[in-house]
């Protein structure tokens, strides 16, 4: 049996830091030129709101780029944006639906 217990919040939370950093590290690129997309679709709309589903189909669309891969958790993690509470589903096919979180761009505009 492992030294590793199976309910740890203090652990759990540094493992994820310490994923989204690496995977944040390996495409950082891409996840800049996906923040940058982000904030465009964001500042484009009253709600100043915006999913990754929105900067998928423009990563896509614009850039051939189809995935951020793991990096794509770290897309809304900065002090630009905030949950708004809401959840849409997914319509991208490889999410299943799954449901999104909603984000609103709080930063300084264009």
């Amino acid at each position: 049996m492992s030294n590793l217990r199976l309910f740890d919040e203090k652990m759990s939370e540094r493992l994820k830091q310490d994923g989204m950093a690496r995977a944040e590290g390996n495409a950082k690129s891409a996840l800049e030129l996906a923040r940058d997309i982000a904030k465009k679709i964001a500042l484009s709309r009253v709600s100043r709101r915006c999913t990754a589903d929105m900067v998928g189909r423009q990563l896509q669309a614009a850039h051939d780029i189809d995935t951020l891969g793991p990096a794509a958790g770290s897309l809304f993690k900065t002090k630009d944006w905030k949950f708004t509470g809401d959840f849409v589903q997914s319509k991208r096919v490889t999410n299943h639906s799954r449901l999104l979180r909603v984000w609103e761009y709080i930063g300084k505009g264009a």
